[in-house]
């Protein structure tokens, strides 16, 4: 009889689009599905696994549904429930974000995706000065009031029609200064913004930087200062990012470079403690 398995490394990973796994997706994003070839769904490799998945409804380009694949996600999180989390996702441009966000709450989100390069809006919008979005105002509010983190997709896209100048990491300055909540950098501002998103997640206490998307091998490339800040270090995926990629055995790629299990899980599942 085979032993079991004991894993030594447990892993959260805080961001996978498994409604793009699915091919889910609008049709004019289709292009992206060349990425989704091979991919495998895999959550045990080497003394690994991954014991959490939390799954994000962004679309893979412009988008203007109100919560992009927030509804299959949760299809998805009902088959699986101590797999899978939901981040939640409101669109401010097109939503009704007050009735969206106390729907998806009462569903059981655990944080909020932001995502101002694929829906078009600057993160800091909400300011009067620059626009006096008060649905993206709302949102910051109800995430402060119930003490839900933020994802806020930083850095660029190749997306259809992404509006890119939305994704630099200093839009955020305002909103750290202005609320009283958890901000995680998504993709750590890649590829451009390494050096703000850095500078941002060192200098203030409530901002987290997340590395998904980034080449494992290139990790401590393009952050070499990574391991100064690790206690605010989020681990991600981006599955599925790349043609061919393996759930667990990116995450394991990771941890060769990271060798720490506050990155790969505790940072985050800390965070969603509080909700």
């Amino acid at each position: 009889m085979r032993p079991e398995t004991k894993f030594m490394i447990k892993v959260t990973d805080s961001h996978v689009h498994y409604h793009i796994f699915l091919r889910r997706i609008p049709q004019h994003c289709s292009s992206f599905l060349a990425n989704v070839e091979d991919t495998r769904f895999e959550l045990t490799y080497q003394d690994l696994e991954v014991e959490k998945a939390m799954l994000v409804p962004s679309h893979p380009c412009w988008s203007q549904d109100c919560s992009d694949g927030f509804d299959i996600n949760l299809e998805v999180s009902r088959k699986n429930p101590e797999l899978f989390l939901l981040w939640g996702e409101v669109n401010p441009v097109t939503c009704d974000v007050k009735k969206e966000l106390e729907r998806q709450y009462s569903l059981g989100i655990v944080g909020i995706k932001l995502h101002p390069v694929h829906h078009g809006f600057p993160p800091n919008g909400y300011r009067e000065e620059e626009g006096g979005d008060k649905n993206l105002e709302f949102i910051y509010q109800f995430a402060q009031d119930n003490r839900l983190p933020v994802l806020v997709h930083t850095g660029t896209s190749v997306g259809v029609k992404s509006r890119n100048k939305f994704g630099d990491p200093m839009l955020l300055d305002d909103v750290i200064k202005d609320f009283n909540l958890n901000l995680i950098l998504a993709h750590a501002g890649r590829p451009i913004w390494y050096e703000s998103a850095f500078f941002l997640a060192r200098n203030y206490p409530n901002v987290y930087l997340e590395i998904s998307s980034i080449p494992p091998k290139n990790l401590l490339k393009v952050l070499p200062r990574l391991p100064e800040i690790k206690e605010k270090v989020i681990y991600g995926s981006d599955f599925p990012a790349y043609r061919g990629q393996n759930l667990a055995k990116h995450a394991w790629e990771v941890f060769l470079q990271v060798k720490d299990q506050g990155v790969m899980s505790d940072n985050v599942m800390r965070l969603i403690a509080k909700v």
